[in-house]
């Protein structure tokens, strides 16, 4: 199940915040010999990336060493996080994320978000997030991960995309971090995980990989390999550990 002393890692999912995407991911990285966990967001209450900070940080307290993994929407939650004086926090993988608002008109969209409209067929955001690697079985996994969680609170977790801006954290971001970036992304331009990359006082691992937004779900077994093989170098202590809480 786990490689010994690797550390666990611990996934915050992306907008849905239900953890049911991350399942072949998991499974593709027990397969490697990492042991992972996710944990799911409220799915009935409308939280910002504040107010989920602090709902999380007292779940990580209580962990053993870990690596908090933020894919997409949880991406600026990690940074943040990661910024919180976590002593068990031995790194930080972002994947397919951004640090700002990953649109352009971001204040127009917001407005738009908050009008309680009806969500867009799965169909089209299968298209948007999955690409050329959208399959049926890809698509129902996605429209059951959205119905479980209330449209309400998708649309506020969308508005506060459209909102974030932790730029002003990176440069206090001390464990190792990996990027992993997919280069038929549809909804993020490359610049996005770029401008991380540039704000981190450390320089990150990054890895482009073959794949759409939704980079875990529609690979889950050659990000599982790029996944594990970052967290052995962790293992073997060839990169530092995260400072003591102040």
């Amino acid at each position: 199940m786990t490689n010994g002393s690797a550390p666990l890692l611990i996934i915050l999912p992306g907008l849905d915040g239900s953890g049911r995407l991350s399942v072949p991911f998991m499974h593709a990285l027990e397969a490697q010999g990492i042991e992972s966990q996710v944990i799911a967001y409220p799915k009935d209450r409308a939280m910002g990336y504040d107010a989920l900070r602090d709902w999380l940080r007292p779940q990580l307290l209580r962990q053993p060493p870990f690596v908090l993994l933020g894919e997409s929407f949880a991406g600026p939650l990690a940074v943040m996080l990661g910024t919180s004086g976590l002593t068990s926090l031995r790194g930080i993988i972002l994947s397919t994320t951004f640090a700002r608002a990953p649109v352009p008109a971001p204040s127009v969209l917001a407005r738009v978000l908050q009008l309680p409209l009806p969500l867009p067929p799965v169909a089209p955001l299968a298209r948007l997030l999955l690409g050329r690697w959208r399959t049926p079985s890809l698509e129902s996994a996605l429209r059951a991960a959205l119905a479980g969680t209330s449209p309400s609170v998708l649309r506020a977790r969308a508005v506060e995309t459209l909102r974030i801006d932790v730029r002003a954290l990176l440069p206090l971001v001390s464990t190792p971090v990996l990027c992993l970036h997919a280069n038929e992304d549809r909804l993020l331009q490359a610049s996005a995980l770029r401008s991380i990359e540039r704000g981190l006082q450390q320089q990150a691992h990054s890895h482009l990989l073959d794949g759409p937004h939704l980079l875990l779900q529609a690979q889950p077994v050659e990000a599982a390999a790029r996944v594990a093989s970052w967290l052995r170098t962790l293992d073997r202590g060839t990169l530092p550990h995260a400072p003591p809480e102040a």
